[in-house]
């Protein structure tokens, strides 16, 4: 079933969204063994709910991941206490552990841990918020889902994608004239 095509505004909330995630927290079996799941009902749940982006109403949500690398954990135990601490509602929060990423110079994925939020976007303070976890996550090595981002800091790039330098040196190479560009590259001096 969708949701109606209008969700009062204030549904989505702190209370809302932890009770909705206390019933489907105690909803999981304990163990699951021998099950087979297939590949979009396991990474895009949600994609099964037409519509689903109408529970957020008509102010919208941001969509914040990051990764931190193994040995990393107490840098992702203080950005989930900050997060909590915050009262950030989310009403979909998933963290996954990543091996091995891609050698491409601006690739996301790094052996670690992610964490994906979605948040209401008319969250109070939201902004300087976000900006505040985006430091952490660069003082732990660790860097943000450029293809989710939009708001990133440009001057917190580098430390996030360490292979930035030779990626912006290619790009000069093949596009000396920046045809090719995008809001985002703009934004960060892609």
């Amino acid at each position: 079933p969708a949701p109606p095509a209008f969700v009062p505004e204030g549904l989505l909330g702190r209370t809302t969204v932890g009770l909705f995630n206390e019933l489907w927290y105690r909803k999981a079996p304990r163990a699951r063994t021998g099950e087979l799941q297939r590949i979009p009902t396991f990474f895009h749940p949600l994609d099964g709910v037409p519509h689903w982006n109408r529970v957020y109403g008509r102010g919208g949500f941001v969509q914040y991941q990051f990764v931190v690398g193994h040995g990393q954990e107490e840098a992702l135990r203080r950005i989930v206490g900050r997060i909590s601490e915050h009262r950030c509602p989310s009403f979909l929060a998933v963290l996954k552990r990543f091996g091995e990423g891609d050698p491409g110079w601006l690739s996301f994925p790094m052996p670690g841990w992610t964490l994906a939020l979605d948040i209401p976007a008319n969250l109070p303070g939201l902004g300087a918020f976000l900006d505040e976890l985006d430091e952490q996550v660069a003082g732990a090595e660790g860097r943000v889902y450029l293809a989710k981002d939009a708001r990133l800091r440009p001057e917190l790039l580098a430390a996030m994608y360490p292979r930035l330098d030779a990626f912006r040196s290619l790009r000069r190479e093949l596009d000396p004239r920046g045809v090719f560009t995008s809001d985002l590259s703009r934004r960060l001096g892609l």
